[in-house]
């Protein structure tokens, strides 16, 4: 297809749905040369890009640099033509072309990248600058003869070559340690009892506490979002409660320099991390309020002085802190939750699991209980209810086909039998056949539908087939929820956020 005259290749590059072709090689190549930061990736995706790069590395200084960080973006894709035309610029005679290169290979990996920077490391004509990007890149590149050069370097008075060196032996022995697994044990207790803080969807947080204190666990709400415990036993305790999503261990940090307090209080909770982490223990640290990364790696290296078996490592982090109020908080990330292992299949809109079990545990269990979603969708709600103890029967309804398809994949998993029904719920026949009405009514903005009309809709049905005493526990929206029906009594409500502004958790009761 022909271009318009006015065709700006560099305006192109920004607009996520254009792809270049052959035909835009060179004149990418022209945009390398002039600084436009996208056109290297471009260029990479190309055939005979390389050759073209190849035949203008003989340019002016600058342009011969980025072309050589072009040739960089190829070589990473699996080109050893482009690889060796990187490694041959570190004979050039300019000190900003072979600093292109060692970034390059720095970035590419490799034996044969290790091999080609350590003998420049090695070689007796080095610049400061070239130093700098070659003990970042070595540490990128890991290995024994590459630690081996970073620490034995004297930085001497220069300041960012230690400060690049201090982080290449950090980014070094990161690197080294991924080759063992690493994960988080779920069967020990603690060494000493540790503070637990268990977040929840907003306005959960009283449902949780009911919910742990049945279990035996002492809690109490922090907020609306999270509970706190004490925890003297196995992290796999806390898997009998499923109205939680994520949980944090607090560990006091130390006063002071913020850098230190954090690196102190990591190092103080090393028996703990020890305890609970199989392989290397690696972390990475999360602060809030813009860019920080000199903090970031000011805590790596003062930790890595202290305790070098904790491997600060962002990508295959097995244990993720954050900073609050006076303490330090550990997530531990590498733990399978065997809560929801059920949950195989999802549909727009349906519930996370953790709310399918607040709706659930609110609603009980009786044995007897004969159970109706209306708007089943994944079949979460009907799990959960399982979950808590037998009932008599259970049922969902729902009008889209691929929902109850992933209905009934979720309950195959959950082993959990019920009768799934194609149709519209405010159709549904039956009179007083029902003890549990429990839903998730359909909300959001992948829902395209008057929920509060479509609810009132409903509610006839549901009256008709309650028994009197009988439960409805949904989450409506807040429209949906400004009286009780008639008919019913209002035993709980609770304001839920879901993401999507609050909606009411509402209890009732037939009468």
């Amino acid at each position: 297809m022909a271009r318009p005259a006015d065709f700006d290749l560099a305006a192109a590059l920004r607009s996520p749905s254009f792809t270049p072709g052959a035909r835009d090689v060179p004149a990418l190549v022209e945009l390398v040369i002039a600084g436009d930061e996208r056109a290297p990736a471009a260029l990479a995706a190309l055939p005979d890009a390389r050759d073209a790069i190849a035949a203008r590395l003989d340019g002016d200084e600058a342009a011969h640099a980025r072309l050589v960080g072009a040739l960089g973006w190829i070589a990473r894709r699996g080109d050893a033509t482009a690889a060796e035309l990187v490694i041959a610029q570190l004979g050039d005679a300019s000190p900003r072309v072979r600093r292109a290169a060692i970034n390059a290979l720095g970035k590419l990996g490799g034996d044969a990248a290790r091999d080609a920077l350590i003998a420049r490391w090695d070689a007796s004509d080095v610049v400061p600058d070239e130093r700098r990007a070659l003990a970042e890149a070595l540490g990128k590149l890991g290995g024994d003869a590459a630690l081996a050069r970073l620490r034995a370097l004297d930085p001497g008075g220069d300041a960012e070559l230690a400060r690049r060196r201090d982080r290449g032996l950090i980014v070094a022995d990161r690197t080294a340690a991924r080759g063992e697994d690493s994960s988080i044990r779920d069967d020990l207790a603690p060494p000493s009892p540790v503070a637990v803080t268990l977040s929840c969807k907003p306005g959960l947080a009283p449902l949780l506490v009911d919910e742990l204190r049945g279990k035996q666990i002492e809690a109490r709400a922090s907020d609306g979002a999270s509970v706190e415990i004490a925890l003297a036993g196995p992290w796999r305790e806390l898997w009998a409660s499923r109205l939680w999503m994520r949980g944090a261990i607090r560990v006091p940090r130390p006063d002071g320099d913020l850098a230190e307090s954090i690196a102190r209080g990591l190092v103080a909770a090393r028996p703990l991390l020890a305890a609970w982490t199989r392989g290397p223990i690696r972390w990475r640290l999360e602060v809030g309020g813009g860019k920080q990364r000199s903090l970031i790696w000011r805590v790596a290296k003062l930790v890595a002085e202290a305790a070098p078996e904790l491997v600060n490592d962002p990508t295959a982090t097995t244990w993720e802190i954050s900073v609050a109020d006076g303490v330090l908080e550990l997530r531990p990330r590498r733990m399978a939750d065997p809560r929801f292992a059920y949950r195989v299949a999802d549909v727009p809109a349906a519930s996370h699991p953790t709310v399918a079990a607040a709706l659930a545990f609110a609603a009980g269990a009786r044995p007897g209980d004969r159970v109706w979603d209306p708007f089943v969708g994944s079949g979460l709600e009907l799990i959960e209810r399982a979950r808590l103890g037998p009932a008599r029967s259970l049922a969902g309804t729902d009008v889209s086909e691929p929902a109850l398809e992933a209905a009934r994949a979720n309950l195959a998993a959950a082993g959990v039998t019920a009768a799934l029904e194609l149709g519209d719920s405010r159709a549904a026949a039956g009179e007083a056949d029902l003890d549990l009405v429990i839903t998730n009514a359909p909300l959001g903005s992948r829902i395209h539908l008057d929920a509060p009309a479509l609810l009132a809709q409903l509610l006839p049905t549901i009256a008709r087939r309650l028994v009197r005493g009988g439960r409805l526990v949904w989450i409506v929206p807040a429209a949906a929820n400004a009286h009780t029906p008639a008919g019913f009594r209002r035993i709980r409500t609770l304001d839920v956020d879901l993401g999507q502004g609050r909606s009411p958790l509402a209890q009732l009761e037939r009468i």
